[in-house]
């Protein structure tokens, strides 16, 4: 038995499921953020400002005052864990209408998630199809992806994806794939005439998972955290769905299958 992935509509028992997911995948890219705040300008001055406040006004002797560096880094760990666990929280819990689940079908005893999820070959939507209803009663179901759709607040006639959250157990692909293309297709569906969506620096494997699919990379500009001292880069990439269908056959992303 191969698994098997279903992508259909939030449903009102799923809220508990999805909030634990969302919570887990913002939080996976808490380390990685926090690394790269180690090696940026504010984290050598927050050192000096450290060390010369304990040297000057408290007299602690010069050499004394390298415990600043480890104050510091634990300092960032926690601002960063923090914003973090906030983002997550914001994020599970903001409602949005139209948000689809990523729905896993695998052996009762399957043990290597990520290698059950790259091994998945079928998606269907809203249901399983007729061909592995014999298999269900020996299968166990899990969500493990999630992404959410409104409409643009800039453009007329366009949509925007927020909240896609994928299980760090499962990995990105091609559960991620299945629910962008499930997107793509309600809004073409819908006479949409453009998707956009918005990375950070830290989601650079779900970026390519976007250019993969087709999206383009419409502008680069850099959101500020602390004035000048600390910004992250953001990426606005964009569809437009017209040539989404004319090209749909040459990307080597399988549509979900009714």
């Amino acid at each position: 038995m191969k698994p098997f992935v279903v992508i259909r509509k939030l449903e009102n028992q799923d809220n508990v499921a999805l909030q634990r997911l969302i919570r887990e995948f913002v939080m996976s890219g808490a380390w990685e953020a926090f690394v790269s705040c180690l090696f940026r300008e504010i984290t050598l001055q927050l050192i000096v400002l450290g060390w010369a406040l304990m040297f000057i006004f408290f007299g602690i002797p010069l050499y004394m005052c390298a415990l600043a560096i480890p104050c510091v880094i634990v300092l960032i760990w926690f601002t960063v864990y923090g914003s973090y666990y906030n983002k997550s929280t914001e994020l599970a819990l903001r409602p949005n209408k139209l948000c689809w689940v990523a729905e896993i079908y695998e052996p009762l005893l399957a043990m290597n998630s990520k290698a059950q999820a790259a091994n998945i070959e079928r998606c269907y939507t809203d249901r399983p199809g007729p061909e592995v209803q014999q298999e269900l009663g020996k299968m166990r179901k899990n969500i493990i992806g999630t992404i959410s759709c409104r409409n643009h607040l800039a453009m007329d006639n366009a949509g925007f994806i927020t909240r896609l959250a994928i299980s760090p157990k499962y990995g990105l692909t091609p559960v991620t794939e299945y629910l962008i293309q499930r997107v793509l297709q309600h809004a073409s569906d819908g006479q949409l005439y453009a998707i956009e969506t918005v990375t950070s620096e830290c989601d650079q494997d779900v970026r390519e998972i976007y250019l993969k699919i087709g999206f383009n990379i419409r502008q680069v500009y850099h959101k500020q955290i602390i004035g000048n001292t600390l910004k992250v880069m953001k990426s606005q990439l964009g569809i437009d769905l017209h040539e989404w269908n004319q090209n749909r056959e040459e990307i080597n992303v399988e549509v979900p299958v009714e």
